[in-house]
């Protein structure tokens, strides 16, 4: 029988972390931060997946790694068929690009942000690292040289190296092309699915609706997301758990941290670089783990992946609940939005890689920076807050001037 406990979340973290004293700051932060947020996501996804009458959820590589975990121990009973299905967004458009003749149609697919870096750029066409260091050197370019991304469409030099490598494009595409339409069939992706990814704009489910009409797949996708604000037209259904397109009320207060969710949630892989056949099977092929060669970095995301999921599994076998839901994401929103010196600690050397390595925090101090250079190193930061917490280090509202800056 199930224990009855009664109280705040602060004190039910208080008293399920009596036991994990001893433990590393990288496991009680999976514990007190992402655990309750982890939770309460999982209950949420749950719910929904059971209302909408949907009998099978797939959850996307890489971030729905640590979701499926979660589901799974809440889903104990099997009630739903859950699958891990390895997309991303590279995989799914490099099948789809083949058919763009003109470079200003070609750029359909990118999500906007004020600025995009030639390597990134190289990266959305499906080049490998390798790959784009090759084409920087035969152009003569530099791949962390950045491009303002509303003068993407007129920018000559950019269009000039889109004809030049389109025959590369498109061979590679349309082989992706045959190999993601034989993975959807050997993954069962029919009739209606639910669909489970940390969000943000909602591209991978737009690229699967799109890539499926056009090949008459008989799908009807029910997203479920961290927080969803589509920036392309959805077909099907698509929720949030801390916001929607009914209540952006939490948008600000998650994405000054977006780029931690993504850490916290991924598995240790290579994202999906695309699609192989081999023994008649449907493989993916993973670009290289951008820490595959540091093992303490690996061992830091296995704690608070083991921290979170014991949490996960203790709340599981106690009845807890909150008036409100998203009480559960609290401690980590906090954490996020009003970083300490020893939060910044925990990430100090964790990095992004999207074409290039864009860090947590600042890698210098603030002398060393130019003005522009500053700048852009704040656009293209991934923890907004956390960067300035680590520039400036006095006590200051960084979240609010976070807020001022995205107005």
């Amino acid at each position: 029988m199930k224990n009855q406990y009664v109280g705040s979340l602060k004190q039910y973290i208080k008293k399920f972390s009596q036991d994990i004293k001893s433990y590393s700051d990288y496991y009680k932060f999976g514990f007190e931060r992402f655990g309750p947020f982890l939770y309460g996501y999982t209950n949420w996804l749950y719910k929904k997946i059971v209302k909408s009458g949907c009998k099978k959820v797939f959850f996307f590589s890489r971030d729905g790694y640590m979701m499926k975990k979660a589901f799974d121990i809440y889903n104990s009973d099997n009630t739903i068929v859950s699958k891990y299905v390895y997309f991303s967004r590279k995989s799914i458009r490099q099948a789809l690009l083949h058919k763009f003749s003109k470079y200003q149609d070609s750029l359909i697919y990118l999500t906007w942000e004020r600025y995009i870096t030639i390597g990134k750029l190289l990266e959305y066409y499906g080049f490998s690292k390798t790959e784009c260091k090759n084409i920087a050197i035969e152009n003569n370019l530099l791949l962390d040289e950045d491009l303002l991304f509303d003068d993407l469409k007129k920018n000559t030099k950019m269009e000039n190296l889109f004809y030049k490598i389109k025959p590369y494009i498109d061979k590679n595409s349309i082989e992706q092309d045959l190999m993601l339409e034989r993975y959807l069939n050997q993954v069962g992706m029919n009739g209606l699915c639910a669909i489970v990814d940390i969000g943000w704009h909602g591209s991978m489910q737009y690229f699967l609706e799109e890539y499926c009409s056009i090949k008459k797949i008989g799908v009807q996708f029910l997203g479920f997301y961290v927080g969803i604000k589509p920036n392309k037209h959805i077909v099907g259904t698509c929720d949030g758990y801390l916001y929607n397109k009914d209540n952006f009320k939490l948008r600000k207060d998650v994405l000054c941290f977006f780029g931690g969710y993504e850490k916290l949630f991924q598995s240790c892989e290579g994202s999906t670089y695309g699609y192989i056949l081999q023994d008649d099977v449907i493989r993916p092929v993973f670009a290289d783990y951008e820490y595959h060669d540091n093992l303490q970095f690996i061992n830091y995301i296995n704690e608070w992946q083991s921290g979170a999921l014991k949490f996960v599994k203790i709340v599981c076998c106690n009845s807890i609940q909150l008036k409100n839901q998203k009480q559960w994401a609290y401690p980590l929103i906090k954490f996020g939005k009003n970083p300490s010196m020893k939060d910044i600690k925990l990430f100090n050397n964790f990095y992004n890689t999207d074409g290039t390595k864009v860090y947590y925090v600042s890698q210098k101090p603030l002398y060393k920076y130019r003005p522009r250079e500053l700048v852009h190193a704040l656009s293209n930061s991934v923890w907004k807050t956390g960067f300035m917490k680590s520039l400036f280090k006095i006590p200051f509202p960084y979240f609010y001037v976070y807020c001022l800056l995205k107005k």
